[in-house]
């Protein structure tokens, strides 16, 4: 805490950057970084950065924050902090500002690093956790986390660590803090309820209907596309079954690539989704990619045709297998 609270007093105006479609991950980590600088440093002026809008699924914790982050580049800013943002790349204005305007930044992050970008940080928190809320739990001083702010933070923590799957150790110890302090499970479950729309649904049932299952050795490879909820489609994909599921959103010469993977193959085959897949298609297909070892993403520009078949080649590579030897498994209609 008093690391990033000395560090953060050398700036008076503050810009909290979230990633786009931002997540409750996020948003919590986002607004309680807020409040406590608000209550500890009021003299500071300090707003969140929403440039490319925020998911589904956070508009109900935005409703209860009763936040509304900007959504343009503020005219004055000392310092930007990147939260539960792993690479420059994902806010392209921020990075102009960073390079072309000499902007210092900070990351406070949970995915696997981009190395250039935490290289670049002038302040850098970057930890494996099972949210960025965790990280900022832990890093701020708890006496001056209001109930919002705490409320916020369990969100964030039960959302991304897919209720408690991930890491569930240090997850649900903290999680317990939270509630000791004044944050209501109830709640938070409630704020969340909205996950799984209409919309949602129906983006699931679309991608399994057009999956492609493949088998390599051991191992089930489910490939779809949907327009929307990719992220969700590709965790539903590996809860029917799948090792890996990749779920592809293609919108003209624009590739957005999910990823989802079992613990069992990232644990027995090493196959780390950020770093064996998204960050290489990311600099085969100039774009941006990270994430954690089994949950990563990637914006390219390029044809889905031909960012799969990268894909599937780099797996294979992974694997230690010919890519000829992973088979598709055709399933009767």
């Amino acid at each position: 805490m008093a690391n990033l609270l000395n560090f953060l007093l050398r700036f008076r105006h503050i810009t909290i950057v979230c990633h786009p479609n931002a997540d409750p991950d996020c948003i919590g980590s986002a607004y309680a970084l807020l409040a406590l600088l608000r209550k500890r440093l009021p003299d500071r002026h300090v707003i969140i950065l929403a440039s490319e809008g925020i998911s589904t699924v956070s508009e109900k914790l935005m409703d209860y924050l009763q936040l509304r982050p900007a959504t343009d580049l503020p005219e004055a800013t000392d310092l930007y902090v990147l939260v539960d943002t792993s690479s420059l790349d994902q806010v392209p204005a921020v990075k102009r500002a960073v390079e072309d305007g000499g902007v210092p930044y900070a990351i406070l992050d949970h995915h696997v690093s981009d190395e250039r970008t935490v290289g670049g940080a002038a302040f850098s928190l970057v930890k494996e956790r099972s949210s960025t809320c965790e990280i900022i739990f832990d890093a701020l001083d708890k006496k001056s986390l209001d109930k919002r702010a705490l409320q916020a933070l369990l969100v964030g923590i039960i959302y991304d660590s897919r209720r408690f799957l991930i890491l569930p150790d240090s997850t649900i110890i903290t999680a317990s803090r939270l509630i000791d302090l004044g944050a209501e499970a109830e709640l938070a479950l409630r704020i969340l309820s909205s996950e799984h729309d209409p919309s949602e649904r129906m983006a699931k049932l679309k991608g399994a209907a057009r999956l492609r299952l493949y088998k390599a050795d051991e191992w089930l490879i489910a490939i779809t596309n949907v327009g929307s909820f990719e992220a969700s489609v590709a965790r539903s994909l590996t809860d029917l079954g799948a090792d890996v599921a990749l779920v592809v959103n293609e919108e003209g010469k624009k590739v957005r690539l999910s990823g989802r993977s079992t613990d069992s193959i990232y644990k027995k085959a090493g196959l780390n989704l950020a770093k064996d897949l998204m960050q290489p298609l990311a600099e085969s297909f100039s774009g941006q990619g990270g994430g954690h070892p089994t949950a990563a993403s990637a914006n390219l520009k390029g044809s889905s045709g031909a960012v799969t078949s990268a894909a599937m080649g780099l797996i294979a590579g992974k694997l230690g297998i010919k890519g000829h030897t992973i088979k598709e498994i055709h399933t009767k209609k």
